[in-house]
């Protein structure tokens, strides 16, 4: 064991002792097995404590399990674990997981097989005898600590993988094939593997990675796209805008630089529900070019066209071409639509409903 799991260990039972202690009357026991003959059952978890109250004479022995991460697929195999230690415990013992952080997928987990859990924040459900302790929203505290997380979803290449698999969430994956797809290393494809398995969100087979949980993927997703803030090169034309996408786009052919709708405007092309009064767009290209091509004029208040330069080249993947106009992807849209004031929401959720996954209402 290294020193940083032995500290996040050590952590593991202050945090425990903490909480457990707010309880009025509440009285600990640390390792209560260590002393019988039960100590090498003791040995296949990483920690006990016998908690009793002054007010209930009945002591409930915590078995806790700790996993340095707080995703599903760690949370279970930490269960299995104490599944096995609880063969030959008793009946009063009660089965904890811990990590760093646990996410809400992983709490929905805990919360599924019974099993209480907490984590280093201090969020925790712990439900034995008469006690029921329950914390949440205490934010991460690892968040910067390469040493507990791991690595993002959401890196421009990583995102480049979740497009493709969006785009054909039916197909399963082998990693060459996929990384092809992508135009990412194979390495990048296993890191993003990965973390869609710890999560849940996908599955493996003989036939290779398949999505399992796109909708869950696509909104967590749309929560850190949504902060991200880029700020567009914005323009004011009295010209009607149709005419003004299809002259920017044509100008795009002809320099062969790849350009596409988004937004509202992209919306209205995917899935028409309202008209829309500004233009957003995707050019990889000096935005004055573009401007001066499609007679636009330089206006920041009452701007109605917004340029915004790619953050990868990801954003171009599964294009389709509307009257000559290319548009970004559903998928791209729906990220987009979450930064849009101006009517994105109702865009976003229309667009789900009839585009996306039809029939299905959007998570709250």
């Amino acid at each position: 064991m290294t020193d940083i799991e032995n500290n996040q260990l050590k952590l593991a039972r202050d945090v425990l002792g903490k909480i457990l202690s707010a309880v009025p009357g509440m009285k600990l026991r640390w390792d209560p097995y260590a002393t019988s003959d039960r100590a090498a059952v003791a040995k296949l978890v990483d920690f006990t404590v016998e908690a009793n109250n002054d007010r209930n004479h009945t002591a409930y022995t915590l078995v806790v399990e700790f996993t340095q991460q707080g995703y599903p697929r760690q949370l279970r195999q930490a269960m299995d674990k104490l599944l096995r230690f609880h063969h030959r415990a008793n009946a009063l013992d009660y089965l904890v997981v811990a990590a760093p952080f646990i996410t809400a997928e992983g709490a929905t987990v805990c919360r599924e097989e019974n099993v209480g859990y907490y984590d280093l924040a201090g969020n925790c459900l712990l439900i034995f005898g008469s006690y029921y302790i329950e914390r949440t929203g205490k934010p991460n505290p690892f968040r910067k600590s390469p040493s507990v997380i791991p690595p993002s979803l959401y890196g421009p290449r990583s995102e480049r993988v979740l497009r493709v698999l969006l785009g054909e969430r039916e197909k399963s994956w082998k990693v060459v094939p996929l990384a092809e797809a992508a135009h990412v290393s194979t390495g990048t494809v296993s890191i993003v593997r990965n973390v869609l398995l710890d999560r849940e969100w996908a599955r493996e087979g003989e036939a290779g990675l398949q999505l399992t949980r796109p909708q869950e993927l696509l909104q967590d997703w749309a929560a850190v796209w949504g902060r991200r803030r880029e700020r567009p090169r914005t323009y004011f034309t009295l010209r009607p805008l149709a005419e003004v996408e299809r002259q920017m786009a044509q100008f795009a052919r002809d320099q062969g630089r790849p350009f596409a709708l988004t937004g509202t405007a992209g919306a209205w092309q995917r899935a028409p529900m309202t008209r829309y009064n500004r233009t957003q767009v995707y050019w990889e290209g000096d935005p004055a070019e573009l401007a001066n091509a499609a007679e636009l004029k330089p206006a920041e208040a009452g701007a109605n066209v917004q340029v915004f330069a790619p953050r990868d080249e990801g954003v171009f993947f599964q294009l389709d071409t509307v009257e000559g106009v290319p548009v970004v992807s559903a998928w791209q849209l729906y990220l987009d639509l979450q930064r849009d004031r101006a009517r994105g929401e109702e865009a976003a959720e229309h667009l789900w409903r009839t585009v996306l996954f039809p029939g299905n209402e959007r998570p709250l």
